[in-house]
């Protein structure tokens, strides 16, 4: 008996263990997609959000629980897969990225696509679950994703939000006044750029810049938020921007590198 008990004890450790390292944070984002088209894109969100998890509700960050809460289920099926991962050193908070599509149902062909980024943490039951969920739409259809382990270098530490906030607000007040010198400065070398309409993610410096040139250089930024991983080599900041007077949404995932910190990816919705 006690043999079987210890048996199923390393059982359980070796999983929670099998979930600290990117491959798990794939298979969660590639869970979270499967159980939307099995079960619902309402039950996913409530099933794989953290209590305190974000989505964007009407161009405003709020907590996904209470919004999918309000939520009537629909028949419609919303999919995407991962096509970028990385992970922190500390193994249990990394992002991914991809395409999505959307069908009417099953049978019906897609009506919108576009490109998904998710933060994820493990909560402290052990579970991967999404923090922020932001994306941009209207993007060309992508034939053939391949999955992208991002092994970028970073420099861990201890986790001190106020150094990203101020990494965060250096960019936006460089912006105001030089946008190319906000990229030039605060973006990584190995970096995402996402936009709705745009060929998605730009990972290369010419389509990059081909983004960076169409991006209206007056934007006014609004940090409403941000989380780092406990090992401080990564983190997230969202907030608000009014473009045009239009309120959308942004999200830059901060990587620290030899440089400080860079952008590793960015999702401007405008």
């Amino acid at each position: 008996m006690k043999k079987l008990i210890i048996i199923a004890f390393l059982i359980v450790c070796f999983q929670l263990n099998a979930q600290r390292n990117i491959d798990g944070l794939i298979n969660a984002e590639k869970s979270f997609a499967a159980y939307s088209v099995e079960h619902g894109t309402k039950n996913a969100f409530l099933s794989f959000a953290d209590s305190n998890g974000i989505v964007f509700d009407q161009s405003k960050s709020a907590n996904a629980i209470e919004v999918w809460n309000k939520r009537e289920n629909q028949v419609s099926i919303l999919n995407w897969k991962p096509q970028f991962a990385e992970i922190a050193s500390s193994n249990n908070f990394g992002y991914t990225t991809g395409p999505w599509t959307f069908q009417r149902t099953i049978n019906d062909r897609v009506i919108a696509r576009g490109q998904y980024v998710t933060v994820w943490h493990i909560s402290s039951d052990g579970e991967w679950k999404f923090v922020v969920d932001l994306g941009v739409g209207n993007t060309p259809k992508v034939e053939r994703v391949n999955l992208n382990k991002i092994k970028a270098g970073k420099i861990s530490g201890d986790p001190i939000t106020s150094e990203v906030l101020k990494a965060e607000q250096n960019f936006i007040n460089v912006y105001k006044t030089d946008i190319f010198k906000a990229y030039t400065t605060y973006l990584s070398r190995n970096s995402i750029l996402t936009r709705n309409g745009m060929l998605a993610p730009a990972t290369s410096k010419k389509s990059q810049l081909e983004m960076i040139v169409h991006t209206p250089k007056e934007i006014q930024f609004t940090i409403t938020g941000s989380g780092i991983a406990a090992s401080g080599d990564m983190a997230f900041v969202y907030g608000n921007c009014l473009i045009n007077n239009k309120p959308e949404n942004f999200l830059h995932i901060w990587r620290k590198e030899k440089g400080g910190w860079k952008i590793a990816l960015e999702v401007l919705r405008y």
